[in-house]
């Protein structure tokens, strides 16, 4: 038995990771190119060996998964969501486990990473994890892991990706030694495409390490880099200490691998798209020579190094590989402690990259098409559509709920067919659409019984009888607008001279809600140009603080009524929510942007989307004393300035009495435009 199970194992293949040449036998040196053969699959060999040795005492024993435990077995088989059954798990890290899913109405497969519960429990985690999926289901490059969706399923957070067949770069370090610089350059390159594309939205990967870079291998045979988990790392916050450094991302690590952390991320300065170009350069130079950038008995000595020493050029540390003196450029630049001295951004260091690559090596190292996403864009490819048929895609997807829709409007379509001679004679009726209110009809305090009004239309309404001791009226209207039609609208409502008004909205996804209480008794409140999807739901109330005894009833008001107005906005402008890099309002050339700085605390950005270069940039204020900062962080006020802009800076707009809250000022409207 043992013979025949030796017999059916496929012969070891020693692989060249110079020139990828394959050899039945271990050799020091490769036949073809003279590359160093040391490094030629030894962990595969190990694990072959390991698994072909006999057990002790001539039993078979049944292969132990490392991956697997309690919890992670309760997956599998699970239904998520009614729409992914668990497979298998395939991964496992600091962050959480990674499964294998089938999309149980397309069979089709997909990656599903579920967080740790203990994330879970923490509603601001909650919420950071909701706001990130959504940022990082943006994400389209080829060259990074895509989202698909994301939730919360049997009290754990989860995502669904895209399923990549291949190893880390991690593994491929530890399996082949140092990366020769033709085969290494594709790979940079494509992994800046990946993170221009990021940085331009507002994220940054704050973790950027050879284990988060998957590569597989088109069809053409070419190498081809797949980056992961952008945003995660500062979702996990557990972990106070940097602990000993570890090929495993563990889990009470520091937001980041201390190998790759950049001086200011060491700092606990804020982290921009410099941090993740440092963490580049670490990766680079990894690749390059095999061997982490520093290294140390403790995570406090790598952290220390980062702080204090000079990198070494890659040449250096590994003088016999050979690699050019502007590759030892291209790393050093991108290891600068000044984030300032470093590439300004990875659209930028892709580009050198390729010059370099054009310049150093003379053949293309395999076949492939190629892309100009990317300056000279030799080395970035085009995704691969001849990908398997089993794996999910975002194409996948949005091919799946344009056909439920479809579904949707033939069976709706068939039902009124066979019902239409029934109801002819009541259709004008039915089909009429009543009058929008202009007057509060109670009862109207859930979402249940809301009022449908209509933006334009003026409504009246009172906040009268108090629900109980100590919960006021409450008055719930809804706009009825369809979902998937975006719009952007203001929301105002007049004071009451007794009451101090609390003023809220939501929308039909629910990722675009407000609250506003800003001004005192007597005054209005409203909410300027927010970005809704589908119906828009609002609350008008009494503002409740908990510094209210508890004798103090809620006020009732049943002789002078409020005046609630929702205005449709042009598209052009500010749109709120703002106040995270990932929703930052694009800023174009000689366009004006205008907007609201409605709350006390409310913080406005913009990003640049124009060409570097020094601009004139005008900021006015009418209603309101403001400031505005540039990424260097300086305060601002305003007035007309010349500046240096590069593409993807934000603009920071804020108000000078952030923090209090009291009687109106002003609307506090602002304008900001630039010209060359």
């Amino acid at each position: 038995m043992l013979g025949a199970a030796m017999s059916s194992t496929p012969a070891q293949k020693f692989v060249c990771p110079r020139c990828r040449t394959s050899f039945d036998r271990p050799c020091r040196f490769c036949a073809e190119c003279g590359g160093d053969m040391t490094h030629a699959s030894p962990l595969e060999a190990a694990q072959r060996a390991e698994a072909s040795a006999p057990p002790a005492g001539g039993r078979e024993l049944e292969p132990v998964d490392r991956r697997l435990s309690d919890s992670n077995r309760a997956w599998l088989g699970k239904v998520v969501d009614g729409r992914y059954r668990v497979l298998e798990v395939i991964g496992r890290g600091g962050m959480g486990v990674v499964y294998r899913v089938e999309h149980l109405r397309m069979g089709k497969i997909a990656a599903m990473k579920v967080l740790h519960r203990d994330l879970a429990h923490d509603p601001e985690i909650v919420q950071r994890f909701e706001r990130e999926a959504a940022a990082i289901s943006k994400l389209h490059h080829p060259h990074t892991v895509q989202v698909f969706d994301f939730g919360n399923a049997q009290g754990a957070l989860y995502l669904i990706m895209e399923y990549v067949h291949g190893l880390d770069l991690a593994h491929i370090i530890q399996r082949d030694g140092p990366i020769p610089w033709p085969r290494c350059a594709p790979l940079l390159a494509q992994i800046c495409g990946a993170l221009q594309e990021a940085h331009e939205l507002g994220i940054v990967h704050r973790d950027l390490k050879p284990e988060n870079v998957l590569i597989t291998r088109t069809t053409g045979g070419r190498d081809y880099a797949k980056v992961l988990d952008f945003g995660l790392a500062k979702l996990d916050q557990r972990g106070a200490q940097a602990r000993e450094p570890s090929r495993e991302t563990e889990r009470n690590q520091i937001v980041g691998t201390p190998y790759y952390m950049a001086p200011e991320q060491i700092r606990g300065d804020e982290v921009g798209p410099h941090a993740d170009i440092y963490a580049f350069g670490s990766l680079m130079f990894e690749l390059l020579t095999g061997q982490h950038l520093y290294t140390g008995s403790t995570a406090v000595g790598v952290l220390t190094k980062h702080l204090t020493a000079e990198p070494d050029a890659p040449s250096v540390r590994t003088p016999r590989l050979g690699i050019p003196p502007a590759v030892d450029h291209l790393c050093r630049k991108a290891l600068a402690r000044d984030p300032a001295a470093r590439w300004r951004s990875a659209a930028e260091l892709g580009e050198a990259i390729e010059e370099v690559y054009g310049d150093t090596v003379h053949d293309a190292t395999g076949p492939g098409r190629g892309s100009r996403a990317l300056a000279g864009g030799r080395l970035v490819l085009d995704h691969d559509e001849r990908s398997s048929d089993l794996r999910l895609r975002r194409s996948d997807i949005d091919a799946f709920e344009r056909g439920l829709r479809r579904r949707r409007a033939l069976v709706l379509g068939g039902s009124v067919a066979v019902a239409l001679g029934a109801i002819a004679a009541g259709a004008a009726l039915v089909m009429r659409e009543p009058p929008p209110l202009r007057e509060e009809r109670e009862p109207n305090d859930d979402t249940a019984h809301a009022n449908r009004i209509a933006a334009g239309v003026p409504v009246t309404g009172f906040l009268g009888k108090r629900h109980s001791p100590t919960e006021p009226d409450r008055d719930v209207y809804v706009v009825p607008w369809q979902s998937g039609s975006r719009r952007v609208v203001s929301v105002a409502v007049t004071g009451l001279p007794n009451i101090d008004i609390a003023l809220g909205v939501t929308d039909g996804d629910g990722l675009h809600g407000a609250t506003i209480d800003e001004n005192a008794v007597g005054a209005g409140e409203a909410l300027h140009r927010r970005l809704v999807d589908g119906p828009l739901v609002i609350t008008v109330t009494e503002a409740r603080t908990d510094a209210a005894g508890k004798d103090e009833l809620p006020v009732e008001n049943v002789s002078d009524p409020y005046t609630l107005t929702v205005t449709e906005e042009a598209l052009a402008g500010e749109t709120e929510p703002n106040n995270g890099e990932a929703d930052a309002n694009p800023l174009a050339l000689t366009e004006e942007m205008r907007g609201y700085l409605d709350t006390h605390d409310d913080v406005d950005l913009l990003r640049w989307t124009g060409e570097p270069g020094t601009y004139h940039l005008v900021v006015r204020s009418d209603g309101g004393s403001l400031v505005w900062r540039l990424p260097d962080g300086q305060a601002r006020t305003p007035g007309a300035a010349t500046v240096e802009l590069h593409r993807g800076d934000v603009i920071r707009l804020e108000r000078t009495d952030r923090g209090g809250k009291g009687a109106a000022t002003g609307e506090h409207r602002w304008s900001v435009v630039v010209t060359r």
